[in-house]
């Protein structure tokens, strides 16, 4: 008897989860207000990696490549742009789509090339490109080097996002929640069609091809073509994310020091710590390194600390190894696990 098609999951199971986080994040503001205010920030640098984690987690834990430069394409979704603007004088959503469009150019000509490697050897082709690109923000003098790009336009849809307040309902809601709002919104948005790709049938080769290459080869999946083009749609996220920090985010200040070498390493730890098999698990290591790094400084802040980076690098180090001995394959999974086996015991 031939094995029959796997069904996909029900419409509902698929978004009860983007539901409700969506939730989630519109009662958020109940909590971010009066001396809490600053969480507003804090929240939305959340949904900016959250949506990096995103694209990485279906490279990394879905198709089994791995990436160590992804905060080189974070960093060109946020300058190509800004370069349009300050140096070639481009409208804004012009130059946010040139620069989408342009870091998805880039990234298919360095996939084409890199995605023949494997293992290390991928590995370290991807430090390098990011390292490249680091630098090279950091150092050329049209994109301000150093110094960074100041001024920079704002994303504000159209007027929605610069005022001070709006009333919906009759609920006053502040400029800083909407843009919270907004950014959370594209998060939910790039959970749903990531949610949709893995339960399609390119997300069943996207497994395969992480299970064993050859055997994908043999049943006919172009498993080259299939790793570019997942390579190219993990970088257009980050560019997404990029523009989102750029325009919204940082106010139209842009440092170089958002993208340097340790933004590869904690992006990496965000999905080995979330779980790289777990979509959610993107969203929950996106979410805990970007908390536990803000509570690190408040408490460094507290004691008279002026520099709290390598106790930073010391807490994330030892909590990536409790992970990994304590569940391989990431929290939201293990949680998963657990729940699972505790529910057995007691039904038994």
């Amino acid at each position: 008897m031939m094995a029959k098609y796997p069904r996909s999951k029900p419409l509902w199971k698929l978004y009860i989860g983007p539901m409700i986080m969506a939730l989630a994040v519109a009662a958020f503001p109940m909590i971010a207000r009066g001396d809490y205010s600053y969480l507003l920030d804090l929240g939305r640098l959340c949904g900016i990696y959250v949506i990096i984690v995103c694209g990485l987690t279906l490279l990394m834990g879905y198709t089994g490549q791995i990436s160590l430069g992804h905060a080189g394409f974070y960093a060109l979704g946020a300058y190509i742009p800004a370069v349009l603007i300050s140096a070639f004088h481009w409208p804004l959503w012009a130059a946010v789509i040139g620069g989408i469009l342009g870091t998805a150019v880039i990234s298919l000509l360095i996939g084409s090339s890199i995605l023949r490697l494997q293992g290390n050897h991928l590995a370290l082709a991807t430090l390098a490109v990011g390292i490249i690109i680091g630098e090279g923000v950091s150092k050329l003098a049209i994109t301000g080097g150093a110094d960074g790009l100041f001024g920079l336009p704002q994303i504000t849809l159209f007027g929605l996002l610069t005022r001070p307040e709006v009333r919906v309902l009759g609920i006053k809601i502040s400029q800083g929640v909407l843009q919270l709002y907004f950014i959370w919104a594209v998060v939910v948005a790039c959970i749903v069609w990531a949610v949709q790709l893995i339960e399609s049938p390119g997300g069943r080769s996207l497994r395969a091809i992480h299970g064993d290459e050859q055997a994908a080869e043999s049943l006919g999946i172009n498993t080259f073509a299939l790793k570019v083009k997942v390579f190219v749609a993990s970088c257009v996220l980050a560019a997404i994310a990029g523009v989102l920090f750029a325009f919204v985010h940082a106010e139209g200040n842009l440092l170089p020091e958002e993208f340097g070498l340790m933004m590869n390493v904690q992006l990496v730890m965000m999905v080995v710590i979330g779980g790289m098999g777990s979509i959610w698990g993107s969203v929950a290591g996106g979410v805990i390194l970007t908390v536990l790094h803000e509570v690190i400084a408040l408490i460094g802040s507290a004691a008279g600390a002026a520099d709290t980076s390598r106790i930073e690098h010391l807490i994330f180090g030892v909590m990536l190894a409790l992970i990994l001995i304590l569940s391989p394959s990431g929290l939201i999974p293990g949680l998963k696990r657990a729940t699972t086996r505790i529910i057995e015991l007691r039904s038994k």
